[in-house]
């Protein structure tokens, strides 16, 4: 039986790694074709020079804006196939700092709150690093993207458990309804259409991967008054899973 088990894992691993070698491939090299099409149709639109036609030049606007997505799609693919393969450094991070760094980096930080709580014995901690950085950008990254209102607020909270780090990045959004938290950890569906919000929709795919091969856990819980709340706990001593 138990040669059987470690036949069974043995192949799993194979097949995973075959799969992921796939994905690679496949996102690397459709990169060129697509970047061929974005050039074309902004030659042709040169040639046609200040006389071309409205309707022509919104539709290699369009084009262009289209293959710009699919290239992203792409690289969210082959990021995503990545996870457990680059940026795989121990060091010692300073919680806050991260926090504050990903916030200093979001886009369309105009007329957002950020609320920032920590309950911490100590803010220093050894980790994967720029894994955590990532989890934490993507998180804020959706609160304020796909928030709703003018006035927007976003709350970080962050306390020391006895095995893990709970953080908690909640938002007074528009929330998401019962019928679809169940899809948006789906890699590529956005709850808006991306035409309406310009997203990927693969951030957090790729931040339930990386908890995942940590050992951690990610929920998502609707808040009181519209909103929503996503709970990570990422453990003080990492378990990576193959």
């Amino acid at each position: 039986m138990a040669e059987a088990e470690k036949n069974c894992q043995e192949e799993l691993s194979a097949l995973k790694k075959e799969y992921e070698d796939f994905v690679y491939i496949v996102s690397h090299d459709i990169k060129t074709p697509m970047r061929a099409i974005s050039n074309i149709a902004k030659w042709i639109e040169d040639d046609l020079g200040a006389d071309i036609n409205i309707d022509v030049l919104n539709n290699f606007t369009l084009l262009k804006n289209r293959v710009g997505r699919l290239e992203n799609m792409l690289n969210a693919l082959l990021e995503l196939s990545r996870v457990n393969r680059t940026e795989m450094e121990f060091y010692e991070v300073n919680i806050p700092k991260i926090v504050e760094g990903c916030i200093a980096s979001l886009d369309n930080k105009l007329n957002v709150t950020f609320h920032v709580n920590y309950n911490l014995l100590s803010e220093n901690c050894v980790t994967l690093g720029k894994k955590l950085n990532k989890v934490i950008f993507n998180l804020l990254d959706n609160a304020v993207r796909f928030h709703d209102k003018e006035i927007k607020n976003v709350f970080v909270d962050v306390t020391e458990k006895e095995l893990d780090y709970e953080l908690k990045i909640s938002d007074d959004g528009p929330g998401i309804s019962a019928e679809l938290k169940e899809r948006i950890f789906s890699i590529f569906y956005t709850v808006n259409s991306k035409d309406v919000i310009d997203s990927t929709g693969a951030g957090l795919t790729i931040s339930s991967k990386i908890i995942e091969m940590v050992g951690g856990s990610i929920r998502y819980i609707p808040a009181e008054n519209n909103g929503s709340i996503f709970q990570i706990n990422w453990p003080k001593k990492i378990n990576l899973k193959n």
